[in-house]
């Protein structure tokens, strides 16, 4: 293509020496010409060229017309009929996450629990934390493997084998589960700085309130599973600046693989304090050819007063001094503020009993019971929640918190006690707050991202937003991202209010080993068959895209990497927008998107969720010249039925502000 661009350049030349020639006004500084370029415009034309003069289109249209804006010293660059598309947008991702250095990582490697504990444990010996430090350990994955093997039986136990003198973390592949060894449950403190440690004694008094995010054995007693900010409790680092100082070293990787990738615009989805000095070093840079919008993660339970209400000024007070701070900057604002709404969907179908997911769900969770059989977890049964046991269980849990007779009772009925308990999971606040948090980021002028997993999170993130607008103007400030389960009900509202839904559309698929830490305890299944079956309320409404953009929504996509993957591989989830299968077979494919959908979700969609349609998201005269060139044409490819390919696709070229950024090498 270099070649060409060359061959082009010279002809174009020539073109303005011979007679005849018609110029425009005043020439181009650059005109593309002979590609297949895809605007995103409201007609969703498909045009030949583009003609750029400084960092903007004056031109998108035929290729004889472009010749026109070709002056005696444009650049003239020949496509050779490739496929271009606007800069992509990654409207949930955090940049952090994909960088690349040397330290403990397990690349979301599938491991049994004996190979964990070798693995960290070389860790531990390779990179030899200090008295008091902690081994953050990368990418677990949380939903594969991780089966027990001779002595070792639980995460705990692993890695405590791996050292019980230093503190670890397996920081999951999902930023929400974690787990830890005894050292680490030992450094649970209170609010007013008491060391008490995690146990079965305290998740029943001082730590009552972390049980839903706490794994526990058949003694009650915690097993190393720790989800959501349990960590934060015990002092350890968090996955997004647990290694913080290595990220600042290699922040010029930031823009590097993204532009690599095509993508020109982020959202970082959570940007907490402590990752600001990140961002200070990526400012710094000589160029930054990305506009970037922080999310600031500034959570109410870190500004709560004595008397247990949030200082709700304080907390806003931060956020404009941080708003203000990055003001200045070309191309980065903050003017968006991060909100957790519950956790995630995922149980624990090897633990004993089965950890419970914790997201926020409109009905009850089932109580499922698995057996492992080889290397296979299989489901077995179900606890019936209305039985005289169950009945009698609640009625002793409740009188009792020692956990007195569970061998008994164990024995006795084929199940722990602690199966019959009945619960729908957890918000992270309570929906009084979640409503004050967005009356006030709304009054104050700042968008809301919400972080929703479960349907009555998405039901309660709807009804925040419903509060502070109504749907008049073109598209909500305010977006939802996640939203594994909505329901019938919010679909609707979702369009109506026009808010942005941010998918990851690589996980809109069949999954077996993950399938079976969710969909049983959501559904009572027949059978372990009955998991994907089509008129299941999981089945239906589960990553509900289409659904949304049927009923007048707006569909935006984001990698959430490095969850699952520190590559955002934007064309992969281009592909599986459209198939919705991984190679397993399509997970609901009447929820798929046409690939020109699946496009303007990562373009035109991201840049109205990001608040920059009017400059980006499509390739219009006066819009800045943000696109890439493709080496397939992943149109064609779908319309000729082989949307599988989508995912192989590479950026030849990327362009920001109307100068080339990235060229793959030859």
């Amino acid at each position: 293509m270099q070649q060409k661009l060359i061959a082009g350049l010279l002809a174009g030349i020539c073109s303005g020496l011979l007679g005849g020639a018609v110029f425009a006004a005043e020439p181009a500084d650059t005109v593309l010409l002979d590609g297949k370029i895809y605007t995103a415009n409201d007609k969703r034309d498909i045009v030949q060229a583009l003609a750029v003069r400084d960092d903007s289109l004056v031109f998108a249209g035929s290729s004889e017309e472009a010749k026109k804006w070709i002056g005696p010293n444009t650049r003239v660059v020949d496509l050779d009929n490739k496929m271009v598309l606007p800069g992509l947008h990654d409207t949930h991702v955090h940049p952090a996450g994909i960088i690349r250095y040397d330290g403990c990582n397990l690349h979301s490697e599938a491991k049994s629990l004996p190979q964990l504990s070798e693995f960290v444990k070389e860790c531990v010996e390779r990179f030899a934390p200090k008295d008091g430090e902690w081994l953050a350990v990368r990418q677990w994955n949380f939903s594969d493997n991780n089966l027990p093997g001779g002595d070792i039986r639980s995460l705990r136990q692993a890695l405590d084998a791996a050292s019980r003198r230093v503190p670890i973390v397996l920081l999951g592949n999902d930023g929400h589960h974690n787990a830890t060894n005894s050292a680490g449950l030992a450094r649970a403190a209170t609010r007013d700085g008491r060391t008490l440690g995690l146990s079965a004694k305290t998740l029943q008094s001082a730590f009552a309130e972390l049980q839903p995010f706490v794994g526990v054995d058949e003694r009650g007693e915690p097993n190393g599973a720790i989800n959501e900010h349990v960590i934060e409790v015990l002092g350890g680092p968090w996955i997004l600046t647990a290694d913080l100082p290595l990220y600042i070293k290699h922040v010029d990787q930031i823009p590097e693989r993204l532009n690599s990738l095509g993508i020109t615009s982020i959202q970082d989805a959570a940007v907490a304090p402590d990752l600001l000095p990140l961002y200070d070093e990526l400012s710094k840079l000589p160029s930054v050819p990305l506009r970037i919008r922080l999310a600031q993660l500034l959570k109410p339970e870190h500004y709560r007063q004595e008397n247990g209400a949030v200082d709700f000024e304080a907390l806003f007070e931060d956020a404009r001094a941080t708003r203000d701070k990055y003001r200045a900057l070309p191309n980065v604002k903050a003017d968006t503020l991060k909100f957790f709404v519950d956790g995630v969907l995922e149980g624990n179908p090897l633990a004993s009993p089965p950890t419970l997911p914790n997201a926020a769900m409109l009905h009850d969770y089932r109580q499922p019971m698995f057996q492992l059989d080889g290397d296979e977890v299989k489901l077995s049964s179900y606890v019936d929640l209305d039985s005289a046991a169950c009945r009698q269980a609640r009625a002793e849990r409740e009188q009792s918190a020692d956990g007195q007779g569970v061998e008994a009772f164990l024995q006795q009925h084929g199940f722990h006690p602690a199966q019959c308990q009945r619960t729908n999971g957890a918000l992270m606040a309570s929906a009084a707050v979640v409503q004050e948090f967005a009356r006030r980021a709304d009054k104050d002028g700042f968008a809301l991202h919400f972080h929703a997993i479960g349907d009555r999170a998405v039901h309660t993130a709807v009804d925040a937003i419903g509060a502070v607008s109504d749907g008049k103007g073109p598209v909500n400030r305010h977006s939802i991202t996640h939203m594994q389960l909505i329901s019938d009900e919010d679909i609707a509202r979702i369009a109506k209010l026009k808010i942005p839904a941010s998918f990851t559309f690589a996980w809109a698929v069949v999954n077996p080993p993950y399938d079976m830490t969710v969909i049983p305890f959501v559904e009572q299944l027949d059978s372990q068959e009955d998991i994907y079956r089509e008129d299941s309320y999981y089945y239906r409404n589960f990553y509900p895209a289409a659904s949304i953009l049927q009923a007048g929504g707006i569909v935006t996509a984001g990698s959430d990497a490095p969850v699952d993957s520190d590559d955002p591989r934007p064309f992969l989830n281009m592909q599986r927008a459209v198939t919705r299968d991984a190679g397993a077979g399509a997970f609901n494919p009447a929820q798929g998107l046409s690939i020109l959908d699946a496009i303007d979700a990562y373009t035109i969609n991201g840049a109205r969720m990001l608040n920059q349609d009017d400059i980006t998201g499509s390739l219009e005269v006066g819009k800045k010249a943000d696109f890439i060139v493709l080496d397939q044409d992943i149109v064609a490819l779908a319309e000729k039925g082989r949307a599988e390919r989508i995912g192989e696709t590479r950026v030849l070229q990327t362009w920001f502000d109307g100068a080339p950024v990235y060229a793959a090498k030859q």
